[in-house]
């Protein structure tokens, strides 16, 4: 009877194989319903904007929109309406695929950066701290008395005579190099490359052009084959989707200040820490953005509440049952990739182990010729 452990009872490139046709039956459902739900998505965004800039106004100043000339409130509102048929343009799978490949380029210029300025750092406080060279005592130039005799165990033949000048110019001494200094820094130079490379492609978000299929052939827009990746690619597509929400919320925000309907303007930056939710915020309306800013007078600390418009897919879902049925729908894609992923990571390790065992129970040449022996 064979050890289940080293002859296993499945064959793991087998299963690997049935976990990629089925990954490509996924990734073909998974398409239908993320272009399904951006469809919906461009239905509802318009209504969705406008109610969220009629309840901003209404917490603000009821009264402040109809103070307009005619004239400012027709551009804000044909201003409103260019901005979002410009975004649902631009909300599709093949342009958010497109946004997640700029995401990284992006995110790999701020790691090079980031290198960069360490290197910069690094060999300025390098040269700090190294010390200046001195030139050894036996090449320092010596000023010898007129009508001394030199003598030197070098024959007459090997070098010229030298003939005294007038005036002789003393040319500088070059000071030696330290290259124990410079050599320590290349290595450290180079270290640092290899360790930045390193982390740049172990947190690189996903590319979905860089796993495409090409057996595809055109068809389901070349999405990927194996379970981890398409996990991958889905969250990749839930961040560049908040990432249009957001351009799109701040280009209001931007036309609401140059309207006069707003005072203040929020920066990206913080509407970004709003999304990973490092800021805490008020509650408010949907798609409405209520902060407290510290604000100290005198003794007492008061705060100020600022209001903004910040479109969010969770919010735009809890007033759509459309799309929170299309979510649902995307929700159990993800919970079946979760575990065909770690199906995948088990044959993966019994592949592995597999091939390991195979290697260390094989006898080399030698081992059989001493065992003929």
């Amino acid at each position: 009877m064979s050890d289940p452990d080293v002859r296993p009872a499945y064959d793991p490139s087998e299963q690997l194989a049935r976990l990629q046709r089925l990954c490509r039956l996924r990734a073909v459902a998974l398409y239908r319903e993320q272009a399904l739900y951006l469809q919906v998505l461009r239905e509802l965004l318009e209504g969705a904007t406008r109610q969220a800039l009629f309840n901003l106004l209404g917490e603000v100043d009821p009264s402040r929109f109809g103070r307009l000339p005619e004239s400012t409130r027709q551009n804000f509102h044909a201003a409103v309406t260019d901005l979002i048929d410009r975004c649902s343009v631009l909300l599709t799978v093949e342009q958010l695929m497109q946004l997640v490949r700029q995401m990284q380029q992006e995110q790999r210029r701020q790691q090079a950066h980031a290198s960069r300025s360490m290197l910069q750092m690094l060999s300025r406080q390098s040269q700090e701290s190294a010390p200046e060279p001195e030139p050894p005592t036996s090449e320092l130039p010596r000023e010898e008395p007129s009508g001394s005799i030199q003598l030197s165990l070098a024959s007459p033949l090997e070098s010229p005579p030298r003939t005294a000048s007038p005036d002789p110019v003393k040319e500088p001494v070059p000071e030696p190099a330290d290259n124990k200094s410079s050599g320590d820094l290349d290595v450290l130079r180079s270290l640092f490359e290899l360790a930045g490379d390193a982390m740049q492609q172990a947190q690189q978000p996903l590319d979905p052009g860089a796993v495409l299929d090409p057996s595809l052939d055109g068809n389901d827009h070349f999405l990927p084959n194996e379970p981890d990746a398409l996990l991958h690619w889905i969250q990749a597509m839930d961040q560049a989707l908040e990432r249009r929400l957001r351009n799109l919320s701040h280009a209001v925000n931007v036309q609401m200040l140059r309207s006069g309907l707003a005072q203040t303007l929020l920066p990206i930056s913080l509407l970004d820490a709003v999304l990973k939710g490092q800021v805490e915020t008020q509650p408010t309306a949907t798609n409405v953005l209520r902060l407290r800013l510290p604000l100290a007078v005198g003794e007492l600390d008061q705060g100020m509440d600022v209001l903004c418009v910040l479109l969010r897919s969770n919010d735009l879902e809890f007033d759509s049952l459309r799309l929170r049925q299309c979510r649902k729908r995307l929700r159990a894609h993800h919970h079946a990739l979760l575990t065909m992923v770690r199906q995948q990571r088990h044959w993966q390790r019994r592949s592995l182990d597999r091939e390991a065992r195979t290697h260390w129970q094989t006898p080399s040449d030698s081992t059989q010729q001493l065992s003929g022996d």
